[in-house]
């Protein structure tokens, strides 16, 4: 494509990102395979121009508000991919190292890798073996820090795809009880997939969870803002109102989430915000409303603290 042909194609990208309710990567991607005739690089060259048009973009004054201006800085800077290791960390990064890949060793989690130029995951054999996940570190951080081990039962209480179900299959050495409940068929569909590729045989599916466990995890649905680095037309979309509808979407599950809890079991509430309304307050507000649990640790990691996405977990212990 020529230059002119490329900016037409980004004003055009920007336009239909500006009116509708889809992520930007959405759009991008159903402009590009629309037509076929663009190729990788002229993708990539249209991607990065659509990404750094929307990041320049002002923040609204209300956000500004609510997030420290150092995390709305760093989340103007790039994000990494990160890989998650199912095995030997150091063994797979020379394997990658073999077949072109150069990675580097994530500073925090035991588990990731950093890619340093992007790559086809999809058609390496320890994709297609389970052995690497496309996982952010943060988020890798998270599912670590509710110490989950060997032998207990879990319910991952909305897994969608189950990034975080695999997390705790192997910090439990593939030994105990996972329940992944979500509302979606499809997603729990492509867990069982993800699953199976990753020779994981402790989790079910299911649309209805029944039972107590020892550890129920809340992966709550939010304003996704701790990820604005990968996503930063969300950024400019959100409202407060979906703020609001989302405190109390999150609250509600939170008190659902509850009653599957045993006896001395944990209940860890997680988000990818950065919002003291989906975090600190909620983690208050349930403590308020269940004086029958207590409050174990709570944890954030974000873009300007840790260069991660911005990730928080506040963990309860049933009491009574």
């Amino acid at each position: 494509m020529k230059q002119e042909q490329i900016q037409m194609a980004v004003d055009e990208l920007l336009t239909e990102i500006n009116t509708t309710s889809r992520p930007a990567n959405e759009v991008i991607n159903a402009y590009t395979r629309a037509r076929r005739y663009i190729g990788s690089k002229d993708r990539r060259a249209l991607t990065d121009l659509v990404w750094q048009t929307i990041k320049r973009c002002p923040t609204p004054e209300w956000l500004k508000e609510l997030i420290p201006p150092q995390e709305l800085n760093a989340m103007l800077t790039e994000s990494h991919t990160i890989l998650r290791i199912n095995g030997d960390r150091i063994k797979i990064q020379k394997e990658l190292q073999k077949q072109g890949i150069e990675t580097g060793l994530t500073p925090l989690s035991p588990w990731g890798l950093v890619l340093k130029k992007r790559a086809n995951l999809n058609i390496l054999p320890q994709y297609k073996q389970g052995l690497i996940e496309i996982q952010d570190e943060g988020s890798q951080l998270a599912a670590l820090a509710t110490n989950i081990k060997s032998n207990e039962t879990v319910l991952d209480y909305c897994a969608g795809a189950g990034g975080k179900s695999l997390c705790f299959a192997q910090m439990m050495n593939n030994k105990g009880k996972i329940v992944a409940h979500d509302i979606s068929k499809i997603s729990l569909t492509e867990l069982q997939k993800r699953a199976k590729r990753a020779k994981t045989t402790i989790i079910n599916t299911t649309l209805h969870p029944t039972g107590l466990f020892d550890h129920v995890v809340v992966d709550a649905p939010c304003s996704g803002s701790g990820t604005w680095r990968r996503n930063p037309d969300g950024r400019l979309k959100l409202t407060f109102k979906q703020i609001q509808t989302l405190t109390k979407k999150q609250a509600t599950i939170l008190d659902k989430a509850s009653t599957f809890v045993g006896q001395k079991g944990r209940l860890h509430y997680m988000t990818c915000s950065l919002l003291e309304s989906e975090n600190q307050h909620q983690m208050q507000a349930f403590l308020k409303r269940h004086p029958d649990f207590k409050l174990c640790h709570h944890e954030q990691w974000t873009p300007a603290k840790t260069n991660t996405d911005g990730f928080f977990l506040a963990t309860f212990q049933k009491i009574k």
